[in-house]
Order: C-alpha cells, then structure tokens, then sequence
C-alpha cells in the first residue's frame, strides 16, 4: 500500500483537471486500485461537474473502460 500525500484521486490525462477529496482522509494506491477513507465523510470536486458527497467510509475508485469494437480492445477512458 503506498499513501499518497495530496488528496487527488485520479487526475485527468488530457484536461489535467482533478478529482480531489476536500476533507482530510488518507488516500492510497493498492496495486491498480486508488482508495480512500475518510473518517468525517467528504465531498469530491472536479472542474467540469458538481460536486459528490460522500458519507465517512472506505471508498475504491474504479476506473471506467470502453471497448472499442473497430480496434477490438478496451481501454482506460481519459478525462
């Protein structure tokens, strides 16, 4: 497990826009996951949509594929 120092948890590759924890919590890489735990719960901003709220609790962030059917391949969509 390797914690991280900035609350960023995934940041975007194209825009390099943010999803960002405001409140304190530790969030960590396990191998190919980014989790976060947060004690008092917390919101997460990004520039391009409103903000999410989120109770205390253990969260994992999945990161969201595509499949291309002309490349026949899946990939990482990027932000």
């Amino acid at each position: 497990m390797v914690i991280r120092e900035s609350r960023i948890l995934q940041e975007g590759e194209a825009t390099g826009h943010a999803h960002r924890a405001c409140a304190l919590g530790t969030v960590y890489e396990t191998g190919d996951a980014i989790s976060l735990s947060s004690e008092t719960g917390t919101t997460i901003t990004h520039e391009e949509h409103a903000p999410v709220k989120l109770p205390p609790g253990e969260f994992v962030v999945e990161i969201v594929r595509e499949y291309d059917h002309f490349a026949e391949e899946a990939r990482a969509v990027v932000d």
